[in-house]
């Protein structure tokens, strides 16, 4: 009887010690530690926050990005291939991706400077130039957040969504001298949310001008897109550009976009044009001038 006594004790010990409590706190895993979650087994990973200075830095930090990292680009990086951002988020804990200036003039052939296929990202505060196709494309993924970025060079469309890219905001952004020179200016637009994008895209307090195409472009664009408070100027430079401050739509389509509070200024088409959209296109509090052939055409 002692014996088992004995072996009995042991068990409760090791249950005991194997059922103890977590006490890791938030804290803790600001400084780096991990810690197992209340009833999960398995090891939640501690964010990181990465400055990066250097191509090979900066697709080392995005191929290996968790929910809730913050990478930061520290001064010009120069690009010799498409940075791909192809991990997700979650909804609660995106992955932050900051600052800086992306130059694409290192990429060779027609391709974008940067591929946004992941969801849950956070893009802020910078400059994607001189992309020898599109500077920015958003993909496949969604809800992804855009805040004060600038693309301009690109030599199409400064920021694009497309291919099921859905749920995307695209905030306080500018995307201006975008020049398509194969085409004599006829596809770079500022922004372009057409051909096959997802639902639920928006811009909001964006401004696009000097494009060498229209200011937005969302020619065939299945899904209603929301633009507030944006501005279109001066676009369709290009000998081919249509130059329409908005384009929303084209033939064949009945598509019922929103634009709020909007101007469209000086461009070489209309201010807004339906081009053939046969929806219920809303232009609430939008107007503008100076625009070639006049301010609102085909809107129904």
């Amino acid at each position: 009887m002692k014996k088992k006594s004995g072996i009995l004790v042991l068990g409760m010990a090791i249950a005991l010690f194997g059922c103890k409590k977590d006490n890791t706190t938030a804290a803790d895993i600001a400084d780096g530690q991990s810690t197992v979650q209340p009833n999960k087994m398995e090891l939640a990973t501690a964010a990181v926050s990465a400055t990066v200075s250097t191509e090979a830095a900066l697709k080392t930090a995005i191929a290996n990005a968790q929910p809730g990292d913050v990478i930061t680009v520290s001064g010009t990086i120069y690009l010799t291939s498409t940075l791909q951002l192809l991990k997700s988020g979650t909804s609660s804990s995106k992955i932050n991706f900051t600052g800086g200036i992306l130059d694409c003039s290192g990429i060779s052939g027609a391709n974008w400077g940067v591929k946004v296929n992941g969801s849950y990202w956070n893009i802020t505060n910078m400059t994607i130039r001189n992309a020898p196709d599109c500077g920015i494309v958003f993909q496949t993924g969604g809800y992804n957040y855009v805040n004060k970025v600038t693309t301009h060079g690109n030599k199409d469309s400064g920021l694009q969504i497309y291919n099921g890219g859905h749920h995307n905001s695209i905030n306080n952004s500018t995307s201006y001298d975008n020049y398509d020179v194969a085409n004599g200016g006829e596809n770079a637009d500022g922004y372009a949310c057409k051909l096959s994008a997802g639902a639920g895209n928006q811009f909001n307090s964006c401004n696009a001008y000097h494009n060498s195409d229209d200011g937005w472009d969302l020619y065939g664009q299945p899904y209603t897109v929301v633009i507030n408070n944006c501005t279109a100027t001066n676009n369709g430079y290009g000998t081919n550009g249509d130059g329409n401050g908005f384009k929303l739509g084209s033939a064949g389509q009945n598509v019922a976009h929103t634009v709020t509070n909007c101007t469209a200024s000086n461009n070489k088409g209309s201010g807004y044009d339906g081009n053939g959209n046969m929806g219920h296109i809303t232009t609430t509090g939008s107007g503008g001038s100076g625009n070639v052939k006049g301010l609102f055409n085909r809107i129904y």
